[in-house]
């Protein structure tokens, strides 16, 4: 979580220069955290992108989403924006598997 927190400072520092990323992108190992943590952490990266402008990214294992730890109201589905799977081929990064 300490690592969720310095990129998020960084980020809204960067929300107010020029030239800037203009994004936040983590894989799931910066949540290895309780789930009341990961919801907590989620919650705010989603409120602060919202508030200063930046795009905050990350990669989760569906199975580690602390869908009953969110706030009421807070929809964690409208924040999805890609859903991989091994199902099959199309459920690929790439359309295919390596």
């Amino acid at each position: 979580m300490t690592l969720f927190c310095f990129d998020l400072m960084l980020a809204q520092l960067w929300s107010e220069r020029a030239p800037r990323p203009g994004l936040v992108w983590h894989d799931s190992r910066v949540f290895d955290a309780d789930p009341r943590q990961r919801a907590l952490a989620l919650e705010l990266a989603a409120a602060e992108s919202e508030r200063k402008g930046f795009q905050y990214i990350c990669a989760l294992n569906s199975d580690t989403v602390p869908v009953d730890e969110f706030s009421k109201g807070f929809n964690v589905d409208d924040y999805v924006r890609l859903r991989l799977t091994d199902t099959n081929p199309e459920g690929s990064l790439l359309g295919f598997r390596f």
